[in-house]
Order: structure tokens, then C-alpha cells, then sequence
């Protein structure tokens, strides 16, 4: 639904392929995909190739796994192989809605689809992720992109999935009158779509901005009987209610508002902290949780160097991770040395199977004379791929340096 012309529909749905539903890793990824993909445990060759509104499609894998996880005829045979029981989960299915606001094109919402998945670190935490993005059809505007990912991370040897990844599962609490609630990853899948959209609109001076959606997740009422609906609307009232006072008792409590903030930013402000605590109801309570988190000794102000306030504020946990880099750094910095850089030079320019991009950041951090080098850029693109090609030169003395790029580049994400 849209006001004026402000604002941009904000949607996403999480479910689990079941096999006890039916649900076949092949047959899902191929349907995405809009391509023929063969399941090697059942003989089914599943083809949806006539389907022509596939526009953008990508398979996403930890740097260290072997490439041909890349192919989802091999990443999707691996699912149905590791996952044996009846009642299996076998992939995360998600669906978002991208802008279709005509500013956009193709580009910007394949990096909007890029920056999701970034932030949801998925990669980062060892799973493979699928990526499909569907054109809406003549006269519709329902641009979406598909994501599949597996529920078990890959070995760290890379040659295929390991154990289920049960971390990465929605957190389940015991609300005050004894019932479990599960706190379900829409809600901050949500949160982080609109953020990421929002700053995308405002990057490119566009007016939109994605409609505010309650971040306590609620069950979806469908079409149903009339007789049902008394009944049901109880129902899901009753779940709706638990489930809103399940996120209020989480964000409650001021450490967890803290960890939830420096979880995806090192430096933040008051408004942030604000944004945080908006679903609790009472402006009194807000306002004392606010200032209970900024007031805790956790909490440290930072200043400019003429001693102004930045109005920006840290945590001693980062700040004792950001020292605790800076003390790695001139360590190794005193000890590192190449034997023959003439030779060094060669050695990049002669490597096989590293793009030029790749041999540019490799003669970045071998070849600068001073500071932290830094290698960043989107999971799954071979950052690590080019840190082994660094380090396995053998005109580098100090091999540890590895540790600090590796180290940095986990920091960074």
C-alpha cells in the first residue's frame, strides 16, 4: 500500500523446505533458477527453462569451498545427500519484495539484493546461498528476489555441507505464564530490509521510503470460512499478543539493546538507541531504558580531538577489539619484510586464475610501504582466495600477517 508517493512496500517471507511436505532441494532451486536441474537420489529431472522472468541469478559460498558448489546441480544434490531423515529441513526459502519505483533499474536492485544478504552475514557463518531475482510480468510491479540457503554450513575443508548450522536457528523464550515463544527471523530480516532500502533511497536523492511495519511478527490470516473467523481472529490475537510480549521482554533489557546495536555497527547514537526501543508503548519507560543503556559502564563517549562531543558513542568491547588490532598491527609491522620486491612484483603479475581486480588488491597489500592494509568486499567474492595467493608467496618472512588481514577482514564485516 502506498501514501502519496513516499512510500515503498516492504515484505518478506521465511519458510522452511520441508521433505515431509513434499519439499525437494532440486526442484525448488531449479524452479528459481527458471533452469533443469536433476535429482540424482530420486532419477527426477526437474525443468522450468521455459520460464522467462529470471533476471539475475548467483550462488553465494564460503571462499574456502570447493567452486562447484557454485552450481546449484551440486550444491542441491549435496542438500538431498546430507539430509537423510524423512522429517528434514532442507533449505531456508525466502522471498523479498524489491522497489519497483521506476528509478530503479536492474543494477541497483541486484546490489539491494547483495547488501541483504551482506548483512544478514549468511556467507560470512559458512551456508550457501542462492539468489534469484524474477521480473514482475506486463502491467504487475511485484519485482522479488528469491533466496535459498542450506541449513547445514560446509566443512572446513570445503568438499561439501557439514553439521546443521542449529546457532543460526530463531531464538525460543519462556514468556511469564510458562509458553515458549519463537522469535522468528522475519523480524529481523524486516528491519534489516528497510534500513538497507531506505539508505539506498537516500543515496540516489530519491523521496521514498519503505513503509513502517510493526517488527513483532504476526500470523498471517488468510481466506477462510466465514463460521472460522470468530474463532481464528481469537486465536491469532492471543499468539499475536504473546508474541509482541515476547519482544518487548527482549528489548527490555538494556545490555541486549546494546549487543543488538554494536552487532552491526561499532559507533552509534542516541537515535539509534531510541530507534531501538520504539515498540515499547509507555514514552516513560522508553526514555528510562535510553538512558539506562547510555548511561552503563559499557558505554564509552567518544570526542573530537578539540574535546567536543561527536555525539557518537562505543562499546568497551570494541574498543578493546579495535586496540587489540592496532597492537597486532604495529607488532607485525616491525617484523615483516620482503626479501626481493622486484621479484614480488613479478610473482602477482604472473599468478594464474586471479582476475585483475584480484592481482590490483594483492599488489595493494604487498606492495604498500606503510599502515594497515585492509581487504574488503562481498561475501563469497574470493577475498580469502586472494589472501591465500598472498600468503602463499615465498618471498613473505612473516606469515603471520595472514592473522591480521583475516582478523581485519572479520572485523570489518
Amino acid at each position: 500500500m502506498r501514501i502519496g508517493i513516499e512510500m515503498a512496500i516492504q515484505f518478506a517471507r521465511i519458510e522452511f523446505l520441508r521433505r515431509s511436505e513434499g519439499g525437494d532441494s532440486c526442484r525448488k532451486a531449479a524452479y528459481n533458477a527458471r533452469t533443469i536441474v536433476k535429482n540424482k537420489q530420486t532419477g527426477i529431472r526437474y525443468n522450468f527453462s521455459r520460464k522467462k522472468d529470471n533476471v539475475y541469478h548467483t550462488v553465494l559460498i564460503p571462499d574456502y569451498v570447493n567452486q562447484d558448489f557454485k552450481n546449484i546441480q551440486t550444491l542441491m544434490n549435496e542438500v538431498e545427500r546430507t539430509e537423510t531423515r524423512e522429517n528434514s529441513k532442507l533449505l531456508k526459502d525466502i522471498v523479498i519484495a524489491l522497489p519497483d519505483e521506476k528509478e530503479l533499474n536492474l543494477e541497483h536492485r541486484i546490489e539491494l539484493t547483495h547488501q541483504i544478504v551482506d548483512a544478514m552475514e549468511w556467507v560470512q557463518k559458512g551456508l550457501g546461498v542462492q539468489i534469484d531475482i524474477h521480473k514482475p510480468q506486463i502491467g504487475d510491479k511485484n519485482w522479488h528476489t528469491h533466496i535459498l540457503l542450506t541449513m547445514r554450513r560446509f566443512r572446513k575443508d570445503g568438499t561439501g555441507l557439514g553439521d546443521r548450522a542449529v546457532d543460526l536457528n530463531p531464538k525460543i523464550i519462556t514468556l511469564s505464564n510458562g509458553q515458549k515463544v519463537v522469535i522468528k527471523d522475519p523480524e529481523m530480516i524486516h528491519e534489516r530490509i528497510k534500513e538497507i532500502i531506505n539508505a539506498f533511497f537516500a543515496k540516489l536523492g530519491l523521496p521514498y521510503r519503505v513503509d513502517e511495519k510493526s517488527k513483532v511478527p504476526g500470523k498471517h490470516i488468510g481466506n477462510i470460512k466465514y463460521i472460522e473467523i470468530r474463532n481464528l481472529i481469537t486465536e491469532v490475537l492471543n499468539e499475536n499478543e504473546l508474541r509482541k510480549e515476547a519482544h518487548l521482554k527482549i528489548i527490555n533489557d538494556a545490555d541486549v539493546i546494546t549487543d543488538s546495536i554494536t552487532h552491526y555497527k561499532s559507533i552509534f547514537t542516541k537515535q539509534d538507541v531510541e530507534k531501538a526501543v520504539k515498540d515499547i508503548p509507555d514514552l516513560t519507560a522508553r526514555e528510562q531504558l535510553v538512558q539506562q543503556v547510555l548511561s552503563s559502564n559499557r558505554i564509552l563517549e567518544l570526542y573530537h580531538d578539540d574535546g567536543e562531543s561527536s555525539k557518537y558513542f562505543t562499546t568497551i568491547e570494541v574498543r578493546n577489539e579495535e586496540t587489540r588490532i592496532i597492537r597486532i598491527a604495529n607488532k607485525i609491522n616491525d617484523r615483516v619484510y620482503y626479501n626481493d620486491i622486484y621479484n614480488l612484483k613479478s610473482d602477482i603479475e604472473g599468478l594464474a586464475n586471479v582476475s585483475e581486480e584480484q592481482k590490483q588488491a594483492l599488489r595493494h597489500i604487498l606492495l604498500s610501504t606503510s599502515g594497515v592494509r585492509v581487504l574488503r568486499g562481498r561475501a563469497g567474492t574470493g577475498k580469502s582466495y586472494v589472501l591465500a595467493k598472498r600468503i602463499s608467496s615465498q618471498q613473505i618472512v612473516d606469515k603471520k600477517l595472514l592473522v591480521l588481514l583475516l582478523l581485519i577482514r572479520q572485523y570489518q564485516s
